[in-house]
């Protein structure tokens, strides 16, 4: 379901934390920022828009390089995202092409896929000159390219998934110190809505609330790994002190992910 953010900015919500994407309309077409986990999905999130607005698509954003925000790709011309993105997306078509082939409770809404990668890549920082402006900008943090889309005469961000609210982050490819050096420059903008990845809108509380997370996380795992081993924390994963947000399994996936780097 298309829901309103500000008068030029809509989004959809996935439904039991599915990812999240969103629409900017603008004077004279229309951007889309991420796309759903599954293409009928996405051809769905396109008919709604429909609703919305007659404008043409111009480009679609792809905030990080996760199946869950890139496998509606095939639908659109012109794709801009972080070149590290776009490298990381090359690296894992087959991977990506593998799962949803052993992915039998979704083999059905997963037929027809093509991955198809961003044709437009950026560096640091690329504002689209458009009405209004969208700027993106290059943080890292959660995956090497991870980026947000702001949009600053509406005051609203779209985070990808630098921000997942009311559930564990995921930290599979994570660095942890550069996701908290990015929520702490995100906290500086004026920034009245954020569409996160994951989960509910929020305003920049959220980024306070997940920098105490990441930093938590790290934190503990630090300590726990001079005495425990990653299977001895993944068998007591309540050692971690993390918050009670359900999916414990999540938990257990991050340690597994980070334990060597840390």
């Amino acid at each position: 379901m298309t829901m309103k953010v500000s008068d030029r900015v809509y989004c959809r919500i996935g439904e039991d934390g599915d990812s999240n994407n969103g629409f900017i309309i603008c004077d004279d077409c229309c951007i889309v920022v991420d796309t759903a986990t599954f293409p009928d999905q996405t051809r769905e999130d396109l008919k709604n828009l429909k609703k919305v607005t007659q404008k043409g698509m111009k480009f679609l954003i792809n905030t990080h390089c996760h199946g869950d925000h890139t496998l509606g790709n095939m639908y659109f011309s012109d794709i801009v995202a972080h070149k590290s993105c776009y490298q990381t997306l090359k690296e894992r078509i087959s991977f990506y092409m593998d799962y949803i082939k052993q992915d039998e409770e979704n083999k059905k809404r997963f037929e027809g896929l093509t991955i198809k990668l961003p044709t437009i890549t950026f560096s640091d920082e690329i504002s689209l000159h458009l009405a209004p402006e969208i700027v993106l900008t290059h943080y890292g943090g959660h995956t090497a390219g991870s980026s947000t889309v702001y949009i600053p005469e509406d005051r609203v961000l779209f985070s990808g998934d630098l921000l997942f609210v009311g559930s564990h982050p995921y930290l599979g490819d994570a660095d942890i110190q550069q996701w908290i050096v990015a929520l702490k420059e995100l906290l500086k903008l004026d920034i009245q809505s954020i569409v996160p990845g994951h989960g509910e809108l929020c305003d920049k509380e959220e980024f306070k609330t997940h920098i105490t997370y990441l930093q938590t996380f790290y934190d503990n795992l630090k300590d726990l790994k001079q005495k425990y081993s990653k299977e001895k924390i993944c068998e007591n994963i309540d050692l971690m002190q993390l918050p009670d947000l359900g999916k414990k399994e999540r938990i257990v996936r991050n340690v597994e992910a980070q334990y060597d780097k840390i």
